[in-house]
């Protein structure tokens, strides 16, 4: 079943070491073995109908190949992709993912399609520096590096609208009562009521302030995303001159060129990178989408330090199998291919450092032991309104967050914890307590029914993937 007069599918081709491997759900109109044909073409060397300029070498040595489909109805299934390296450009990720997550999505004949997953080879990500502090060394400076507890952090809340002077008052708060993070929302740069010079001056002063005060180390990640990139070098340029030691990129609507522009300079100047998704989930939602994982990965290897992946238990979607998937792409070397999460087998290069990772929305103190149940110590736990939203305000708010932290770190739990620790159990009252058995339970099935779970995904598609990945119901 040939696709422009030529056929990319090759069931006896087994990858080779160099070569990109893509997983991808697809549906549409026509049986999936030409839906597929189609997918490889458009995405490689082909087009929709024969011509007269290809010959042997382009389409042997540069085209795609579908080396396997696992078919769930006749016109939908599953297609892992196999593509060559010389196939891309040198360290153009956006050539990358004009190829890949282009032009495809626009295909007519094309109902769903879901790019589940990109298997990079070690040979790429060579091409690439990673993060140059990550996880390590973020602890490093923080001094956790061998307590391994896990950061907290807060967003100063509400998102726009304080002053500086108000919004430096609440980071104070945070900071003195036991946050080791605050942080600028992802819609907060500039605006006329919080202009950006006068809010980072008065809050570095309040992060100096409160680091003499408890002794610990603390960081503000002050957002610098603009459209224009002088003035985001300019504003890294001033928080290296003056203090600072973190910034803060969002670097999904950033775009890949100007996000790793800005990642490396502020390398250069010695600043952590905290990497904000936001508008990642326009790109996922729906029939037409693609996992967080690739970019997770894209982020990995173009160096951020910091990087939110979810929760698991909060606000945002992913279950906990989803998310403690994202968590092994940011602090693990490797992983094992998962089907049932449309996830591939995945190796970094020995050069990649981890990054820390970051569990942000819809979190507060009684989530915490279950937000270690699934993350371990190595996160970043990101309260907003789960710090502000406290019954005493912010401070006391802090003070349950960081009682949380300290009794999980101990082997204790929260609510026992909660026992002794009035704030912690008016936040307990507040917020509920969320069992860390219940991770447990999920993490516990995932291990005793790989089968089932795959099973389900080849019998119902993207419908199974999605109960596994997405509802909170199925478990």
């Amino acid at each position: 079943m040939v696709y422009g007069g030529y056929s990319y599918i090759d069931y006896e081709y087994e990858p080779k070491k160099d070569d990109f491997r893509v997983l991808m759900w697809v549906d549409g109109k026509y049986p999936i073995e030409k839906l597929a044909e189609g997918v490889a073409a458009e995405s490689s060397v082909g087009t929709w109908t024969k011509i007269s300029t290809m010959n042997e070498r382009v389409f042997r040595e540069y085209r795609a190949r579908v080396y396997e489909i696992v078919k769930v109805q006749p016109n939908a299934g599953f297609i892992y992709i196999s593509y060559p390296f010389d196939h891309f450009d040198t360290k153009n990720i956006t050539q990358f993912m004009a190829s890949v997550l282009g032009n495809l999505f626009g295909l007519k004949e094309l109902t769903s399609l879901y790019v589940l997953d990109i298997s990079f080879p070690e040979r790429y990500q060579k091409i690439f520096d990673g993060p140059v502090f990550g996880l390590k060394g973020i602890r490093k400076y923080i001094g956790t590096d061998k307590t391994r507890r896990p950061h907290i952090g807060t967003i100063v809340k509400p998102k726009v609208g304080l002053t500086p002077k108000e919004f430096s008052e609440v980071a104070y708060k945070a900071w003195v009562n036991g946050l080791d993070l605050v942080k600028d929302d992802e819609n907060l740069v500039d605006q006329p009521f919080c202009p950006w010079k006068e809010r980072f001056d008065r809050t570095i002063e309040k992060l100096h302030r409160a680091e003499d005060k408890t002794g610990e180390r603390k960081l503000y990640a002050s957002n610098v995303t603009d459209s224009d990139l002088d003035r985001m070098m300019a504003r890294m340029d001033y928080i290296a001159e003056n203090g600072g030691k973190l910034v803060m990129l969002d670097v999904y609507v950033l775009g890949i060129p100007a996000a790793y522009a800005m990642i490396n300079y502020a390398h250069e100047l010695g600043l952590f990178v905290h990497a904000h998704r936001a508008g990642y989930s326009a790109h996922h939602r729906g029939n037409f989408g693609v996992n967080f994982q690739i970019y997770e990965k894209f982020y990995r290897l173009l160096g951020v330090d910091q990087l939110h992946i979810g929760t698991g238990v909060g606000k945002m979607e992913g279950s906990p199998i989803i998310i403690k998937r994202f968590h092994d792409i940011a602090v693990k070397n490797r992983g094992e291919e998962k089907f049932y999460i449309g996830s591939l087998d995945f190796v970094f290069a020995r050069h990649i450092k981890p990054f820390f990772p970051v569990a942000s929305g819809g979190v507060d103190p009684g989530r915490v032991d279950a937000l270690l149940a699934l993350h371990g110590r190595d996160v970043i736990i990101q309260a907003g309104g789960g710090v502000h939203g406290h019954p005493r305000g912010t401070a006391a708010g802090a003070r349950a967050m960081r009682a949380a932290v300290e009794a999980a770190v101990s082997g204790s739990d929260t609510p026992t914890a909660a026992k002794k620790d009035k704030d912690l159990a008016l936040a307990i009252k507040k917020f509920g307590y969320l069992e860390p058995s219940s991770i447990k339970k999920i993490l516990d099935f995932e291990k005793k029914n790989k089968e089932f779970m795959e099973h389900l995904v080849k019998t119902e598609g993207i419908h199974g993937y999605r109960s596994i990945t997405e509802d909170y119901d199925y478990w």
